[in-house]
């Protein structure tokens, strides 16, 4: 789901491809811990580009809301402990 939305920005190679390294560690996340661990990661990369100027506002925007909402998807297809 996120590599769609992902694929309508128009992200220069030296910053799609650690974004498409991050999807996929995501996906790969097996319990919710690594899932928001993985999330953060992405988070914390995504603000260094923010803090670098190295994209435009909206794509800056996008990419949160992408992951935010991967996160969210993911985390839901496990349990609610306690």
């Amino acid at each position: 789901m996120p590599q769609q939305r992902l694929d309508l920005l128009k992200l220069a190679k030296p910053v799609r491809d650690p974004i498409q390294k991050l999807v996929r560690s995501l996906e790969a996340a097996s319990t919710r811990e690594a899932i928001e661990s993985e999330g953060a990661i992405a988070l914390s990369f995504i603000g260094e580009l923010e803090a670098g100027r190295k994209l435009r506002p909206a794509d800056i925007e996008a990419l949160y809301i992408i992951f935010d909402d991967a996160v969210q998807a993911r985390m839901r297809e496990f349990p609610a402990v306690g």
